[in-house]
């Protein structure tokens, strides 16, 4: 993780089990904050499904596992409502490129037709991915 980037520290939120000691059943629990987890959650809150999503950390992760996303993906980020700040944010690409040693051999574009809304691919560290989907939560 470069130096530059400060992870956000969350407040722990109590649940109300926890402040009045009496269990109580939810329709769907989110277990994981990762991108998969923040991503389950914010679609079903956005359809009316209320949802607990619970971690372990109080922050983003620590790394990046998750470094490339694809135009299908920006997409569906697009439907949760953090498409544009990612691509804002990341860096975009639609070319690629092969190399054998410093020859550039081969070359294809993955968006060759016009008018795509998103890129076909961008580059953005896992943690910028969830740092803007747990800010889409609040």
């Amino acid at each position: 993780m470069p130096a530059s980037y400060q992870n956000p520290v969350y407040d722990y939120i109590q649940s109300d089990e926890q402040r009045t000691g009496r269990p109580q059943q939810h329709p769907v629990v989110v277990v994981g904050a990762g991108p998969i987890g923040l991503s389950a959650a914010i679609d079903l809150a956005q359809n009316g499904v209320p949802v607990v999503l619970l971690d372990d950390d109080n922050t983003v992760s620590q790394g990046s596992r998750a470094i490339c996303f694809a135009k299908r993906t920006l997409e569906i980020f697009d439907r949760l409502g953090t498409g544009q700040e990612l691509v804002d944010k990341g860096v975009t690409w639609n070319l690629g490129k092969v190399f054998f040693r410093n020859q550039a051999v081969y070359e294809f574009n993955l968006l060759p037709e016009s008018d795509h809304h998103r890129p076909a691919f961008i580059n953005l560290q896992q943690y910028y991915l969830e740092e803007y989907l747990i800010r889409r939560l609040h």
